[in-house]
């Protein structure tokens, strides 16, 4: 490219001028080579001239500044420093005869072909700015043999698509060697070593390299191709697989997941909606889409988490509801199906798309690529879930009952009834099932509770009803049985409570009276009572113990008085032989006319009272004698 392109534009001369670069060689007018200023003279001498705008340079010397350099007579004209190094370059090419080409690499796509590697070349013939050629004019035209080779120097500007246009249409090899990062005041040694090798440098244009691009082209249209086939094939393969699986499980019995709880909700229309990818899946629409709302979304219930499309897939997966040959499509191959059978859809694409027509009956809701089941949803499954455990709890309750009366009804009578058969059993006022109806009988739990407690021997009362349980014969020999067994349980628990009684009065008795008295009592029978023995009399009846507690008391307190009037009569009769000597005995027995009520004073003598009046009645006769 020509140098003198560009310099005169502000931001170049800026950029590139004499305000940011010294100028450090110049132009001799005689014989058009260049001169640093290392080997010039100050002042006007030589007549060297600027190499861009021609004006006259003078040499200012390091004497003179920090830096020997060229300056304008005049203004400077900014493009000194670029056009020095432009032509220096080419001068460099000129005189070495020797150039570095860059490798020869070429890459079409993803197809990469290396032709040759980085090298040196020895140049026959360097021609600059060659003008044969009317649309290009290089600035060097090197000869290599039979070849020819343009070269251009790009210092401030590369060349652009059109320059390189109308290379591809000359037809000629051309290089461009990157200067733009040379210092504009670099040495020649270093310009040299940049030029010829170091500096970067590319293909502008080369027929080898067009050709192998070419080649490339033509190689990924032929792997293209063969991949389109191939691409095809697979299809193909996947369509008939796509269409076995679709046919398969169009044959199966269809089976609803939770399909109570999915009627409830009004969720089971929703399961047929029309969407596509059939094929993918080994059971029918409505069996996987069952599963994604009752099995992957449903244990959200409680935390309302979002749940991924993909993550639903891969619980699809793991249940085995793919069909293995769509578990992994990639989408060139599930695009090439889908143009065979525009129903097609993927997995995900399937399911993603019924989760989205769930949103938009308002079932679900969507954050991005994930779903959760909407707030309102979620509340009522969880309300039908409460009241799905409450019945089936009862119903657990119930057969358990059941169960435990079967097995209290004689195997004859019970016949080939289990609890299974007992709820199928039909009842004769709605039609239906026991296990339809069960729900509605608020009275089935307590009454089956009574009738096993009749056959239990728990009760006699009769239950209500039967409920279809061959139990009549059982409950009369229950209540048979229940009645001996009272009977037998009234004689013992009356048994027990007379001997309790009596081991009662025994234990009261020991604690009321003395080792001396306790036989004596024992022994004696109750007047009062038609003379039976104390403890036959407290064993008999609870009437018979208050009396034999009664006739112990007497005793006790007979035994005691008696105890009481001997002591006072052992001191009355010690008295009396103080008295009356031997006749003392005979004294004390002997009543006294109109004395102690007609009685002996010993006899009259039970207590201090009574011995007092005794004592005085003996003194009396004693003084009398």
């Amino acid at each position: 490219m020509s140098i003198h392109l560009g310099h005169d534009d502000p931001e170049v001369r800026q950029k590139f001028g004499s305000d940011s670069a010294r100028l450090v060689y110049g132009l001799d007018r005689e014989n058009e080579r260049l001169v640093h200023i290392s080997v010039a003279r100050r002042g006007l001498a030589y007549g060297l001239i600027c190499p861009h705008c021609k004006a006259t340079l003078i040499a200012n010397l390091k004497d003179d500044l920090k830096a020997a350099h060229f300056a304008h007579q005049g203004p400077a004209c900014g493009g000194g420093a670029e056009t020095a190094l432009h032509l220096l370059c080419k001068e460099i090419i000129r005189n070495e005869l020797r150039l570095t080409i860059p490798r020869q690499f070429a890459a079409h796509g993803t197809y990469e072909l290396l032709i040759a590697e980085e090298r040196a070349i020895a140049v026959d013939r360097a021609t600059l700015e060659h003008r044969e050629h009317i649309e290009v004019i290089p600035d060097l035209l090197l000869q290599v043999g039979a070849l020819e080779l343009f070269v251009e120097i790009a210092v401030t500007h590369p060349c652009g698509e059109e320059k390189i246009a109308r290379l591809r249409r000359l037809g000629t090899a051309a290089v461009e060697i990157d200067m733009s990062s040379m210092p504009r005041n670099a040495t020649l040694d270093a310009v040299r070593q940049a030029v010829l090798s170091a500096a970067p440098r590319k293909w502008l244009f080369n027929v080898r390299i067009e050709r192998a691009i070419e080649d490339l082209r033509l190689r990924e249209q032929r792997d293209a191709e063969a991949c389109a086939r191939r691409l095809a094939s697979a299809a193909r393969r996947k369509m008939e697989a796509y269409d076995r699986t679709r046919r398969s499980a169009g044959e199966q019995k269809l089976r609803i997941k939770d399909l109570p709880a999915l009627r409830y909700l009004g969720l089971r229309q929703h399961l047929g909606v029309e969407i596509g990818g059939t094929g993918c899946f080994t059971v029918r629409p409505e069996t996987w889409r069952s599963v994604v709302l009752a099995t992957i979304l449903r244990p959200r219930l409680h935390h309302q988490r979002f749940l991924a499309t993909d993550h639903i897939v891969s619980r699809l997966v793991e249940e085995g509801y793919i069909q293995s040959d769509f578990v992994k499509l990639t989408k060139v191959l599930a695009d090439a199906a889908r143009n065979l059978d525009p129903e097609f859809l993927t997995p995900w694409e399937a399911v993603h798309r019924f989760l989205q027509a769930l949103t938009k009956a308002g079932l679900t809701e969507q954050q991005h690529l994930s779903f959760a089941l909407t707030s309102s949803l979620a509340d009522r499954w969880r309300g039908w879930e409460a009241a799905e455990r409450s019945k089936r709890e009862r119903a657990d309750k119930i057969s358990s009952l059941v169960s435990r009366i079967l097995d209290n009804i004689p195997e004859k009578a019970r016949g080939s009834m289990t609890v299974e058969s007992w709820w199928q059993v039909i009842d004769t006022k709605s039609g239906m099932a026991r296990k339809e109806t069960f729900v509605a009988d608020n009275a089935i739990d307590n009454d089956l509770e009574k009738l096993l407690d009749v056959l239990l021997l728990r009760t006699s009362a009769s239950p209500r009803g039967l409920y279809g349980l061959p139990a009549e014969g059982a409950i009369e020999e229950a209540l048979s049985r229940r009645a001996e067994n009272e009977a037998k349980a009234k004689e013992k628990r009356e048994a027990d409570e007379a001997d309790d009684r009596r081991q009662s009065m025994i234990r009261l008795s020991e604690q009321t009276l003395n080792e001396q008295d306790l036989p004596d009592f024992l022994r004696t029978p109750v007047a009062e009572q038609g003379g039976i023995l104390p403890l036959d009399l407290a064993e008999a009846n609870i009437t018979g113990y208050g009396l034999a507690e009664e006739a112990l008391r007497n005793f006790a307190q007979a035994r005691r008085t008696d105890r009481v009037a001997t002591e006072w009569r052992s001191k009355l009769d010690g008295e009396a032989r103080k008295l009356f000597g031997d006749s003392a005995a005979r004294v004390v027995r002997q009543p006294v006319d109109g004395k102690l009520d007609g009685r002996p004073p010993l006899i009259y003598c039970r207590d201090e009272r009574t011995y007092q009046a005794a004592l005085g009645i003996l003194r009396w006769i004693a003084q009398m004698r």
